[in-house]
């Protein structure tokens, strides 16, 4: 209620006491005058009792969510334009993991990892129609561990090339013999991490490799853009020894955590 409206008027009490000199019986239009002085008491009650339920409920209305304060939510898929998956998550990332935001959002640095450049493989252009941006990193650990990361972001009609060049389909034209390949979750929170998990051996070893989707919209509109993730690993003690540090050390690097939220 404004400060300009008006309280509703004081109701006036009920009927004055009956008068010594008044008929015992009362006539119909005294029943009738009692009768409106008892209901406006009643009345002005509830006007009260609803104006102040009112203001209850105003002041019960939770403020706006604040943005979370260690990162920007990204959404995370193994499937691209041409369908959801039930795997489908949100995600926290301290990073800025958008079109726009990369290379720079990404830090050469990521806990014990150290990152370098790599040169640009012209094999890209050809193949991604030449991507709005491309993040070609290999990150080093102390004890000799190797994480090759790339990650490729294209707007409009070119980013559908994004999902054509996978690597369980470029990788054999490079040598290398795909051994095993298919979704996996990776724990991160209350919801699984979902990627695209496989190994592949070539004739200098083994690796593991990841790969994943990510969107900075719920929306995934072609228009705002879409980055493919691919991360990737030599095999160095073993194949489940390689898979665990990537799952355990090195995503959670790029990701906080998942959050509840689902699409379906």
């Amino acid at each position: 209620m404004s400060r300009s409206a008006p309280e509703p008027a004081a109701a006036p009490g009920g009927p004055p006491a009956a008068r010594a000199t008044q008929p015992r019986r009362a006539s119909a239009r005294s029943i009738c005058r009692l009768a409106r002085g008892a209901r406006r008491p009643a009345l002005a009650a509830a006007m009260v009792l609803s104006a102040l339920l009112v203001t209850r409920c105003a002041r019960a209305v939770p403020p706006p969510r604040e943005p979370p304060p260690s990162g920007r939510i990204v959404f995370v898929d193994t499937a691209g334009w041409y369908r959801r998956t039930p795997d489908e998550v949100a995600v926290l990332t301290p990073f800025d993991l958008t079109i726009d935001g990369l290379p720079a959002g990404l830090p050469l640095t990521l806990g014990p990892w150290q990152g370098a450049e790599r040169p640009h493989d012209a094999a890209v252009d050809l193949y991604f129609r030449r991507p709005d941006v491309s993040v070609e990193r290999t990150y080093y650990r102390a004890d000799g561990e190797i994480v090759w990361l790339t990650a490729f972001g294209s707007r409009g009609a070119k980013s559908f090339h994004l999902f054509e060049h996978t690597p369980e389909t470029c990788y054999p034209l490079g040598g290398w013999s795909i051994t095993a390949f298919g979704p996996a979750g990776i724990p991160l929170g209350p919801l699984p991490l979902p990627v695209n998990q496989g190994t592949a051996v070539g004739r200098d070893g083994s690796l593991v490799f990841l790969y994943f989707y990510v969107w900075d919209s719920p929306d995934r509109d072609s228009e705002r853009g879409v980055l493919t993730m691919r991360v990737a690993s030599p095999v160095t003690a073993s194949t489940d020894a390689t898979r665990t540090m990537l799952a355990s050390d090195f995503l959670p690097r790029l990701f906080s955590s998942t959050v509840a939220w689902s699409r379906f």
